[in-house]
Parts: structure tokens; C-alpha cells; sequence
């Protein structure tokens, strides 16, 4: 698996990196300081971060479509700036309806120019190619939480959580905004035709036929499960990793070490995967997390803790290259924009759920059934995945 190290791909690699550290990022490391600060529940206000998600799986399609038009240029870098504006917004905010508001246009931001429309984008310019512009632009941007979790911490401790979202708010602005603008406007060239009526037609007929395929409706089975694991456990890192036993700098350090793992995990398989297929590399990965969610669930050392952060990072920066290339080899290339965006629908839709299903269920019976509950929908995932893979061979 090789990498693209061309210009462009470099670029939307650090401003992804940027825009994941402002736009997502920001919730985990803030979430105890806005529980102690409001004095909210905290189911209250993992719904604020589900709502987001919400907002952004209702958005992926018009962004999937955007991109099958060649707008990315304008899409991506409007949606860096936007969410940067929002989180100066949420800065100020005083009251649940300014919280959720803000929140709700975060997920707004966030559809258009996190991993999932860039992916698309990706695939739509490079075709075949795509897979090394990917493991490029995961590679780079999995050190987002490193740089989000610390930054974020030191300022919050420092100054207030308040000060930490301006500073990230720029960051989107002035950081990630005017990345996108450049890359995007290299990558489909200023002077590039857009799409004829005719090929918007083949897409949009692509992407129909590829709906109406057993195939499409595994995978939209498959990966939202795992993104309900991802999100119940992302969202809730700090306080599952004081659940624990882990003391407050070291579940900073080991939140902080995800992003890195996630690289590790990449070039691992950039190196090693061989002949492998995506889909094979993909059901490790799955494998991995459900490793992860014992190791979490049997931490009583800081060592089990880093271990399974480890291992959770790892498998999850695979996945995140592979998704979209199983998709991509499953369900074809043509009109990939609209399919990858009805996809991502479903997958930030089970993500969207997944803080307040965390919240819910730790109220319940605590990060112990949450984390047992993680692995099971892991185990299911592979499981569909398993079956998508026999269906695209009988198809």
C-alpha cells in the first residue's frame, strides 16, 4: 500500500488533522469541565454531541453530491470556516439552547469536511489510486487527538475551557480553512469542466443500483455498529479511563497516544498487509476493537490501560483506511460520492447515538456494561461485514 506524498494530498492531510482536533476532538477532552462548569448532567450534555452527529449524518448526502459536482473547493474550505465560527460561538454560550444550537451547527460543519466527504473526494479524483491518498491523509490526521487532547487540556486548566475553543476556533479558521481552499482547488484545477448532464445521470444511476444491492445494506449494517463502539468509547475516554483507576495526566497521556496508535496501526499494515484484501484487513480490525474492549474491561493497572488504548487506536486508524475502500471495491467507483454520503448516513447516524447510548447505559450499570456492550456490537459488525463479503461473490 503505498502512499501519495503529493502536494495536495499533504495539505488536506494537515488540515484534516486540524479540523478533527476542533470540530470533534474538543468534546471528549471538555466534557468534564462543561459537567463541572454547567452543572448538567452528563447525559444531558453527550446529547448536545449527539445531536451534532445527527446534523452530520443528515448532511453527508448533500455533501456526497457536492462532491459528485466537482464543488469541493468551495464545500470543504466553507465548512472549515463555518465550524471554526461556530466553535467561537460555542464559547460564549451561557444556556442549553445556545449549547445545543451550537452543536447542532457543528454537525452541520462537520458533514462536509471530515473524513467521510473527504474520502469521497479522494476516491472521485484518484480512482484506483485513492488507497494511498487515504492511508496519506489517516496517516498524518491521526495525530489530531494528539494534539487536540493536551492543547486543549493545558488551556482549559490554564485559562478556561472557553479560552481552548477560541484557540481551536482559529485553528478551523485560519488553519484548516485556507488548507482545504488550496488542496481542493489543485486537486479538481480552477479550470477543470464539470460534470456533464450525462455523467451526473451514469452516477446517480450507480449510485441506485448500488442501494437496491443486499451488499450495501450489510455494510450499512455493518460499519455503524462499529461506530457505536468507536463513539461510546471516544466520547467517554477520560471518564471511562478514571473509571479505571487511571489518575487525571495519565488518562491525558494515554487519550493523547490514540492519534499515534492509529498511525502505528496504519503503517503496520501499509507494510505488512501483503496481498491481503481490504475486506480481510478490515475483519482484523474489527477483531481488534472487541481485543480492546477486553482489555479496557479487565484494566486494573495503568499498564492494561495503555495496552488497550493501544490496541483500540491501532485497529481503529486501519479501519478508518479501509472502510471506504471495501465500499469502493464492493459497490463500484462511478457515482461514489452518492454512495459513500448514503453510507456515511447510517454510520455518524449510530455514532450520533453513541455518547448519549454510553451515558445511558453507565447509568445503568456502569462503564463495565458499557464497554461489554461495545464489544458486542463489534462482534456483530464483523459478523454482517462476514455476510457482505459472501453476498458481493453470489452477486
Amino acid at each position: 500500500m503505498r502512499l501519495d506524498l503529493s502536494l495536495p494530498v499533504i495539505l488536506i492531510a494537515i488540515a484534516e488533522t486540524l479540523i478533527w482536533a476542533a470540530l470533534f476532538y474538543t468534546f471528549p477532552i471538555l466534557l468534564l469541565h462543561w459537567e463541572a462548569d454547567f452543572g448538567w448532567g452528563r447525559e444531558e450534555i453527550a446529547a448536545a454531541f449527539t445531536l451534532a452527529l445527527v446534523v452530520a449524518a443528515l448532511g453527508s448526502p448533500i455533501a456526497g453530491r457536492l462532491i459528485d459536482r466537482g464543488l469541493s473547493r468551495i464545500s470543504f474550505p466553507v465548512a472549515a470556516f463555518f465550524g471554526g465560527g461556530v466553535l467561537f460561538a460555542l464559547s460564549m454560550a451561557e444556556t442549553r439552547l445556545a449549547f445545543f444550537g451550537c452543536w447542532a451547527l457543528i454537525g452541520l460543519a462537520s458533514s462536509a469536511c471530515l473524513y467521510e466527504p473527504c474520502f469521497a473526494f479522494l476516491t472521485r479524483r484518484k480512482g484506483a489510486d485513492a488507497r494511498g491518498a487515504i492511508t496519506t491523509v489517516t496517516l498524518v490526521a491521526g495525530f489530531a487527538s494528539t494534539l487536540c487532547f493536551p492543547l486543549a487540556d493545558w488551556l482549559a486548566d490554564a485559562w478556561g475551557w472557553r479560552t481552548a475553543l477560541m484557540v481551536f476556533a482559529a485553528i478551523a479558521c485560519f488553519g484548516a480553512a485556507p488548507l482545504f481552499a488550496i488542496a481542493t482547488s489543485m486537486m479538481e484545477g480552477r479550470t477543470t469542466a464539470r460534470p456533464t448532464q450525462e455523467e451526473n445521470d451514469e452516477a446517480r444511476a450507480a449510485a441506485r443500483a448500488a442501494m437496491r444491492r443486499p451488499t450495501f445494506w450489510l455494510l450499512a449494517g455493518s460499519f455503524p455498529l462499529l461506530a457505536i463502539t468507536h463513539g461510546m468509547t471516544i466520547s467517554h475516554l477520560m471518564p471511562i479511563l478514571a473509571d479505571r483507576g487511571a489518575s487525571d495526566a495519565s488518562a491525558v497521556l494515554a487519550a493523547s497516544l490514540i492519534g499515534p496508535c492509529q498511525v502505528l496501526g496504519r503503517i503496520v499494515i501499509t507494510a505488512f498487509a501483503g496481498g491481503k484484501t481490504a475486506v480481510a484487513i478490515t475483519q482484523i480490525a474489527f477483531f481488534g476493537i472487541v481485543i480492546a474492549m477486553g482489555l479496557f474491561l479487565a484494566a486494573h493497572s495503568e499498564a492494561l490501560i495503555f495496552f488497550g488504548v493501544a490496541v483500540f487506536g491501532g485497529a481503529y486508524g486501519v479501519l478508518s483506511i479501509t472502510r471506504p475502500l471495501v465500499a469502493a471495491d464492493f459497490l463500484g467507483r462511478i457515482g461514489f460520492g452518492a454512495i459513500s454520503g448514503a453510507l456515511a448516513l447510517a454510520y455518524i447516524a449510530c455514532a450520533a447515538a453513541a455518547p448519549t447510548l454510553a451515558a445511558l447505559f453507565w447509568r445503568a450499570g456502569g462503564y463495565d456494561l458499557t464497554l461489554t456492550l461495545g464489544a458486542g456490537f463489534a462482534v456483530a459488525g464483523m459478523l454482517l461485514l462476514w455476510l457482505a463479503g459472501r453476498s458481493t461473490k453470489t452477486s
